[in-house]
């Protein structure tokens, strides 16, 4: 009972002495009347708390007693107003401090938290003035702030703040994103993303309207259907006018990697069905891996071309058995490539060091079978197929084999299963083998942005499309935001030795066409012999191989770790071929140096750099072409040669000045090499 009666005692006084107040809360007092720059108590967990949970509970003075004598007081009722507006990398912004109840005699402390170090400008004044510091990443920065407010009673009240800061891309940082994200960007192009974030461009362009390739295919004068140079000129005006860049560009990249081609093959006749084929790499471009291999398989251009569109089920008697080239290909080229990979991209290796390959014949025979029975959509019967290039095949069952298919990793399809099934079953199997994201990752990354990515880079990029953030395998929406905006293709903070790609010769001339707004009174871009101008053009392979493998190292890199894709089509010939092209385009077809036009010529048309050059000089043009065609990277050596060319042709028209100008720069290395 003593016990019990001490205890009711205690408590009593504890309750009458103000004890047992909570105040871990973000919003504090502080009872020490001598601090006028307090510091922020030890454990405060609760973002801007402000109201009744800011005051400290009233001590309750006894009347008749000085009121002053025994008051605790109330603290300041504090709140922080922060920009309401996007905040930028490098900007200098204020943050208002909001005081209720009374704001005299109050002192103020604000300090930093968490996040890259800026420069506050007063520590003790109502509000914060403060600089962020510049891009260091292509992230998000985000910033703590907190402010602790004294009244002079010395009860204290601290709040925090966060600040979300983005990018304001510079004029060159947008170039060399757009570089890498763009068939070629104009100077249009390049102002527009200037003071945007880079994921800010990425989304619209990802949020784009996609420019279909078919309402561009046109008849050749004088006949009733489309030819193959129809199908050409529709990818040039696609190409030269489409908003959605960053589609076209990836299109383009899967285009060298599911390949078809009409380069001396009985698809040269097909320009509605190759067109068709290249819009289902731009309908896919942003999809699912998973769908667009899909839609690879089942395209009736790509059933043509690796010869399983009409493949038979075994008969023995008519000495029929199942086409394996698609089987071979779709493993190989398109999905998982010969050895097995790590996440990063390098090859695995057994216990004795050997490579462990991916595949052998019994899957091949396995994928065979399943491409069986397989023909044009909508075919009256098997031997009289509809020869519709536009539409997925269609399977008949009757040719399909219903043997057990034997898959990767020891997967088999029982005996009596359908095409249907056994088509989605397969292509599920080789959608979940683990080599594919690396193997795709890896190849995406080296056509848009650098010939040697980083094994972890590789496997940075592998990680997002095995998984984007919520589940989802083989998102490519994912996988290209993650390869431009890797701080491999960024370089704000990392410099590494070798960066940078080979510039594809076709893109160079894509480039310039852009950027001089390339055009023909007749509206038409008939263009032949690219292949043998570029060593490349849209689907014109020599081969299910591409123009070049992405493994390819020329002789001088033979000795190092190193590979240059492109070079492998920088042959002696092609190089001559392509320098002509650009002399013929930049110098003899300038619209401005002609008295009369040929309307069915090709033109391009330099007056804006004309106007530049005759308004802002010689240095300005050459700062306007640092940032167009060099992304910045223009060299001292570049822009001497440039000056000392210019001054060679001082004396003539700026038209033609113009023209000896872009045409150095199309052979200079700096411009050939996206970096």
């Amino acid at each position: 009972m003593k016990l019990l009666a001490l205890l009711i005692v205690f408590t009593f006084l504890l309750s009458a002495c103000g004890g047992g107040s909570d105040t871990n809360n973000s919003s504090v007092t502080n009872e020490d009347n001598n601090t006028s720059s307090p510091s922020p108590p030890a454990d405060t967990n609760t973002d801007n708390q402000t109201g009744d949970d800011a005051q400290t509970p009233d001590a309750g003075n006894n009347e008749g007693e000085n009121p002053d004598a025994g008051a605790v007081g109330t603290a300041p009722i504090v709140d922080v107003r922060a920009p309401g507006s996007i905040v930028r990398k490098g900007t200098t912004i204020v943050i208002e401090s909001v005081i209720t109840g009374g704001d005299e005699q109050l002192t103020y402390f604000w300090e930093q938290i968490a996040g890259p170090t800026a420069v506050i400008e007063d520590h003790q004044s109502p509000s914060l003035t403060v600089t962020l510091p510049e891009t260091h990443s292509s992230t998000q920065d985000d910033f703590v702030f907190a402010l602790t407010v004294t009244n002079r009673e010395g009860l204290s009240t601290y709040t925090e703040t966060t600040i979300e800061s983005i990018n304001a891309m510079t004029q060159k940082q947008a170039a060399a994103l757009l570089h890498q994200g763009t068939l070629g960007p104009t100077h249009a192009e390049i102002q527009a993303a200037t003071g945007k974030s880079e994921e800010e461009w990425i989304n619209a362009q990802f949020a784009s309207e996609t420019t279909y390739h078919m309402p561009f295919l046109e008849n050749y004068p004088n006949k009733e259907q489309p030819n193959h140079i129809n199908r050409i000129d529709a990818w040039w005006k696609a190409s030269l006018s489409a908003p959605d860049q960053l589609r076209q560009r990836v299109a383009f990249a899967l285009s060298q990697i599911f390949v078809v081609s009409d380069a001396n093959s009985a698809l040269r006749g097909e320009p509605e069905g190759m067109t068709n084929y290249y819009d289902m790499l731009l309908k896919n471009a942003f999809g699912n891996f998973r769908t667009l291999l899909e839609s690879v398989t089942l395209s009736p251009v790509m059933g043509v071309y690796l010869s399983h569109l009409g493949n038979e089920k075994a008969n023995l008697d008519k000495n029929i058995r199942p086409d394996e080239n698609y089987a071979r290909e779709v493993m190989q080229l398109f999905t998982i490539g010969l050895d097995e990979l790590n996440l990063d991209g390098t090859v695995k290796l057994d216990d004795n060091g050997n490579t462990i390959p991916t595949y052998s014949q019994l899957e091949i025979g396995g994928f065979a079978k399943v491409f069986t029975g397989w023909t044009f959509a909508y075919s009256a019967r098997w031997n009289r197929p509809s020869k519709n290039y536009t539409l997925p095949m269609h399977p008949f069952e009757d040719y399909h084999s219903n043997l057990e298919k034997h898959l990767l990793n020891g997967e088999v399809i029982p005996a009596d299963t359908g095409a249907e099934e056994s088509m989605k079953l397969a292509l599920d199997n080789l959608f979940m083998h683990p080599n594919v994201a690396p193997f795709i990752s890896k190849q995406l990354i080296q056509r848009l942005v650098k010939s040697n990515p980083t094994p972890a880079y590789v496997e940075r990029v592998a990680t997002i499309f095995n998984d984007n953030g919520r589940g989802d395998r083989g998102d490519l929406t994912a996988v290209v935001k993650a390869i431009l905006l890797d701080e491999e293709a960024r370089k704000y903070s990392v410099v590494l030795e070798h960066t940078g790609k080979i510039k594809e010769p076709i893109l160079t001339k894509l480039h310039f066409w852009r950027t001089l707004n390339a055009a023909s009174q007749a509206n038409r871009y008939y263009t032949w012999n690219l292949s043998t101008t570029f060593g490349q053009g849209p689907l014109l392979s020599p081969s299910v191989f591409n123009f070049f493998r992405p493994d390819h190292r020329p002789s001088e890199l033979l000795d190092s770790n190193l590979v240059a894709p492109e070079l492998q089509i920088a042959t002696d010939s092609n190089m001559i071929s392509t320098t002509n092209s650009h002399y013929s385009d930049l110098v003899w077809r300038m619209a401005e140096r002609k008295s009369t036009l040929n309307p069915n010529t090709i033109y391009m048309y330099g007056e804006a750099h004309i106007s530049l050059l005759e308004n802002a000089g010689l240095e300005a043009l050459l700062d306007h072409y640092d940032v167009v065609y060099f992304a910045g990277i223009m060299s001292d050596e570049t822009r001497s040669a440039l000056t000392d060319l210019d001054s060679y042709f001082v004396n003539r028209t700026p038209a033609d000045r113009i023209s000896q100008l872009l045409y150095m720069i199309s052979l200079s290395p700096e411009f050939n090499y996206q970096n």
